[in-house]
C-alpha cells in the first residue's frame, strides 16, 4: 500500500511539470528551458518576454502570468 501510494503521488508531481518550462522571446522568436517540446519556436507573440514560466503543449504554449496563449508556427 505504500509503494502504491508513493508511485500515486510521484506520477501526479511529474505529471504537473511535464509542461512547465521557462521562455525568452524577442520579435516572434522564443527559446524555452526545459522544456519537452521544443527548444527554439517563432511565434505570433511579438513581445518581449523574458524568463517567463510557460506551459508547452505541442503546437501552442501558454504564459502562466497573463495567460495569453502563443501559436507555435514554427519549431526545433
Amino acid at each position: 500500500m505504500k509503494k502504491l501510494f508513493g508511485i500515486l503521488i510521484i506520477g501526479l508531481l511529474w505529471s504537473s511539470s511535464v509542461k512547465s518550462a521557462k521562455v525568452n522571446c524577442s520579435n516572434g522568436e522564443c527559446e524555452f528551458t526545459h522544456s519537452v517540446h521544443y527548444e527554439w519556436a517563432s511565434t505570433n507573440c511579438y513581445e518581449t518576454i523574458f524568463n517567463e514560466d510557460v506551459e508547452t503543449y505541442v503546437s501552442n504554449f501558454m504564459i502562466v502570468e497573463t495567460g495569453q496563449q502563443c501559436q507555435i508556427f514554427e519549431s526545433r
